[in-house]
């Protein structure tokens, strides 16, 4: 009976160990998710950015790339994106009377170290197509 007691009766270790087994796969799942919240977010913003360089290119009479491309910095800007990690196409179309705007994005993985298959930098595009008013 003292035997079966001694080995059967402390269970205090087994929390320990059974905490060590599960926090690698909930720091997995913990950063997985909030990467792929911060994914989301610079998507939209580039959808947004893209939506409101477009909307000033067709609102503008003349094709000025100057303007729109400074309205695109503005807001990516003001989202704290970095604006070195941003390519900007604008192209317009005379035959189907419209303008395509185009961002991409280098978005970098912050927690890298914890989801290694993910490190580095995974490109992100907001696109938009408006027509041209009038």
């Amino acid at each position: 009976m003292k035997i079966r007691k001694l080995f059967l009766g402390d269970k205090d270790g087994q929390s320990i160990v059974e905490f060590a087994l599960v926090l690698p796969i909930l720091l997995l799942v913990l950063f997985g998710i909030t990467e792929f919240g911060r994914a989301i977010m610079v998507t939209n913003i580039l959808h947004t950015a893209s939506r409101e360089g477009a909307r000033l290119a067709v609102v503008s009479a003349v094709s000025d790339t100057v303007s729109v491309k400074d309205r695109i910095n503005d807001v990516l800007d003001a989202a704290n994106l970095d604006l070195g990690k941003t390519t900007t196409s604008i192209v317009y179309s005379s035959s189907d009377k419209c303008v395509t705007v185009t961002i991409t994005y280098q978005f970098e993985v912050l927690s890298g170290g914890i989801l290694d298959p993910f490190m580095g930098t995974i490109p992100l595009r907001g696109m938009t197509v408006m027509r041209y008013e009038g």
